[in-house]
């Protein structure tokens, strides 16, 4: 007996609407976001940068992507197409040609090659100006289309029926498998249409043709999925004409099957991931996938048997899709925890962003499917055939929830991870910080952007600190002092009035990393209110490789961008007295001068940084002596180049 069609029909819309109620915030869409550019959004620097460079969440499509820089007057000064980094794939750069000072418009559009989702943006910076007023926040892009989640969808139905098929008819019921294939043949013919789907979507997507981006890296993708599917077919038409070698054929097919589903996840936010860490995701992320298609293929596989098994056999089917399933479910509940995990990021982002409602969604029709199962398991499968109905009834109510996890799967590919969406929007984000007088007189906010050591844009807005009112002073300047180096002494930053309260002005004042003390004064005819503020600019983001060669300490290249390199070692490199070595490298690779003794600062995990004492060895290169215990360690760097370029590095290190 099947369900009524009402209970099925009420079933599935309580679940989408379920899903809908996710999307009635601002949603982050795109996938390839930008993590830090070079200038910086906002950064007023003191000549015309000869490249700016665009780092990306995950790794663009160089041939899809344009970035344009464009002067005051509209010309365009970016000399050629957006162009890849050697050996970084997230990051693009194109060539500047300025001239003069003035405010620069930098617009960039870029393809994910993780699965063609398009994303663009624009941010400014000033040459001898601020730049502050043209920062325009990033675009997240459009909303992934209608045929880009069917055609997900559809993929992962088709090879969750070749997957279920290829086990269930072969272990679970091996009499099925010398009957008709005519499922799996509809199962891959679904999965081959769904990567045509997905191959179109994304061209419509990028704004191009569906030829232009198959002689892309995404075409290329989108044939590694295709031919497993084709290997699959020939499989299965080898094994039709002999019964008996049809098992084969099946088996061989699921083995096909889970194949494309491994290049579809090395495609995906798991295969997007760099370093050491990506086999790992990748593997987390193909176990969740089988589980869920063993599962879910498996039910839909077992119900297609119909009569071709005998009846005295189907109770002993089903016992072993049952014991399989478990598996199957306890690899997706671990697999799914771990991958969200890495894709959320924190608690919060769980019920704050569209990814992680999502995320909890998805898991709670997962759990409602593991209870679906349990009835089966232990209500029905023991007294078969007696409850063969409740069987039938509770599987396909399974297979409806399922279909609707499978959905919400492709939902999931486009939208950025939590986690990425974090990153990118704390990158664009001012650095601000609060605070009141010790007579809780006035309330002040300060904003800096971009909030990087170097040259800042200051904002302070000021209170008074029980009615909110906007305060009028005569004279407003700010004072900084490093905690980290008190010998530089204190400089101060003037600031002119740009409206009720608002106080503006540019400078370079933060010009080292780490803690500084920062005052606001304000000044009246007769009074003066001095509010203490704490200010640790940020880390800027950034690459470090390792170079290692036997019987020598690890060289450590961090690119501070602009094409200036800093190569660092600890010679010997264990515990001990150490000589840490710090050598500038200018774009040209030549060694780049640094006409001031620079700071290093040095800290464990967790500790109070210290001062090492530092000797210069050439025009760029400096020597730091340390004396360091066992365990990690934080090294940071902080000079100014010849032409007023900050130099600030972070380095961590376990000995």
């Amino acid at each position: 007996m099947r369900p009524a069609p009402s209970a099925l029909h009420r079933l599935i819309g309580a679940l989408l609407s379920l899903l809908a109620v996710t999307f009635l915030s601002h949603p982050a869409w795109a996938h390839a976001l930008l993590r830090q550019s070079d200038p910086v959004s906002g950064a007023v620097l003191r000549r015309a940068p000869g490249f700016t460079t665009l780092t990306f969440t995950e790794e663009p499509e160089p041939a899809l992507s344009t970035i344009q820089v464009v002067d005051a007057n509209g010309r365009t000064v970016s000399g050629a197409p957006a162009t890849p980094v050697s050996g970084n794939p997230l990051v693009l750069r194109v060539p500047v040609h300025a001239s003069g000072n003035g405010v620069y418009t930098v617009s960039w559009r870029t393809v994910s090659r993780v699965d063609g989702h398009t994303t663009g943006g624009t941010f400014a910076f000033g040459v001898g100006v601020s730049a502050a007023a043209a920062v325009l926040p990033a675009s997240a892009g459009s909303p992934p289309s209608a045929a880009s989640i069917v055609s997900r969808w559809a993929f992962y139905l088709g090879l969750s029926g070749i997957m279920g098929a290829a086990w269930v008819w072969t272990i679970a019921a091996p009499a099925a498998a010398t009957g008709s294939l005519r499922y799996v043949w509809l199962s891959c013919a679904t999965a081959l249409l769904a990567v045509a789907g997905i191959g179109l979507a994304q061209a419509q997507a990028a704004g191009t043709g569906i030829g232009r981006l198959l002689a892309t890296s995404l075409g290329t993708s989108l044939a590694l999925r295709a031919g497993p599917i084709l290997l699959a077919g020939l499989a299965l038409a080898a094994a039709a004409p002999r019964p008996s070698a049809r098992r084969w054929g099946l088996a061989a097919a699921g083995v096909c099957a889970a194949a494309a589903m491994l290049v579809h996840v090395t495609a995906g936010h798991a295969g997007a991931t760099l370093g050491p860490l990506r086999p790992v995701n990748i593997a987390v992320q193909w176990l969740h996938f089988v589980g869920i298609t063993v599962w879910l293929g498996g039910l839909a596989a077992l119900l297609a048997i119909g009569t071709r098994v005998p009846a005295g056999q189907v109770a002993a089917a089903a016992r072993r899709f049952s014991t399989v399933a478990g598996i199957a479910i306890l690899s997706v509940a671990v697999t799914g925890a771990l991958r969200a995990i890495d894709n959320v990021g924190a608690w919060d982002a769980l019920l704050s962003t569209d990814y992680g409602r999502l995320i909890v969604v998805k898991a709670a029709l997962l759990l409602s499917l593991a209870g679906l199962g349990w009835v089966n398991r232990y209500r029905a499968i023991p007294r078969l055939p007696d409850t063969a109905g409740l069987l039938r009834k509770v599987a396909a109510m399974e297979l409806a929830v399922g279909a609707v996890v499978l959905l919400l799967t492709g939902l999931l590919t486009g939208l950025a991870p939590a986690r990425q969406a974090a990153e990118a929007a704390a990158a664009a984000r001012p650095l601000t910080i609060t605070g009141n007088d010790f007579a809780t007189s006035v309330r002040v906010r300060l904003e800096i952007a971009p909030g990087f050591p170097g040259a800042n844009h200051f904002t302070l807005r000021a209170a008074d600190y029980d009615t909110g009112r906007p305060v009028a002073a005569d004279r407003v300047s700010l004072s900084f002092r490093s905690v980290a180096r008190p010998d530089l002494g204190v400089s101060t930053l003037d600031l002119r009035t740009a409206g009720a309260g608002v106080y503006t002005g540019d400078g370079a004042n933060l010009s080292l990393g780490g803690p500084w003390t920062v005052a606001a004064l304000l000044q009246r005819a007769a009074t003066a209110v001095e509010v203490p503020l704490a200010v640790t600019p940020k880390a800027r983001p950034q690459t470090i490789r390792e170079i290692r060669a036997p019987g020598q300490p690890t060289l450590y290249t961090i690119d501070l961008g602009g094409g200036i390199v800093l190569n660092s070692y600890l010679d010997p490199g264990r515990p001990g007295f150490n000589e840490v070595h710090a050598t500038f490298i200018a774009p040209n690779g030549g060694e780049l001068p640094v006409p001031q003794s620079i700071t290093i600062l040095a800290a464990r995990a967790g500790g109070a940084r210290q001062s090492v004492p530092v000797r210069r060895f050439s025009a760029g290169h400096f020597i730091g002596d340390a004396q360091l215990g066992a365990g990690g360690w934080r090294f940071e760097f902080y000079g100014t180049a010849q032409d007023g370029t900050v130099l600030d590095a972070q380095l961590d290190v376990t000995l």
